[in-house]
């Protein structure tokens, strides 16, 4: 990547301890239903990616609670915008966001992430799943 600034060693190792600290807080949160440890582990995230703001990971974790456990679509939209951003290579990223834009924002924009998806991650294992929504989504369009 060149023209971007590389973070150090250190301050990569400082965004893995937020993210793993923020995984941590996410599981604890799954197994006791409790939103503040889901909010905890966003804050956990945000403070690796103050650590190290290149950190693809980070942005998908972020995202992945946000939409799922806080429902805040809109913000996990944006951060998986910005990890595509970084890392476009990564079929999965655009298969998550097109299932949140499916769901919760804007048809159009989840059938061009879900097709691209299909068309960059022939192997996957939600391919099946991506094609199925892709098929309801045109369905749902023609009927207007």
């Amino acid at each position: 990547m060149s023209g971007v600034p590389q973070v150090g060693r250190w301050r990569r190792m400082v965004a893995y301890w937020w993210y793993l600290w923020g995984s941590s807080l996410c599981y604890w949160g799954l197994r006791s239903h409790q939103a503040d440890l889901f909010r905890g582990g966003v804050g956990a995230y945000t403070r690796a990616i103050s650590a190290w703001p290149e950190f693809t990971g980070a942005y998908l974790r972020r995202a992945t609670i946000r939409s799922r456990e806080l429902g805040e679509h809109p913000q996990a939209i944006v951060d998986l915008t910005r990890a595509i951003e970084m890392s476009p290579d990564i079929p999965e990223l655009f298969l998550q966001r097109g299932l949140i834009q499916r769901f919760h924002g804007d048809p159009y924009a989840a059938l061009s992430d879900l097709e691209h998806f299909i068309n960059h991650a022939p192997t996957s294992d939600w391919r099946a799943e991506a094609e199925r929504q892709v098929a309801m989504l045109r369905e749902d369009l023609a009927q207007g």
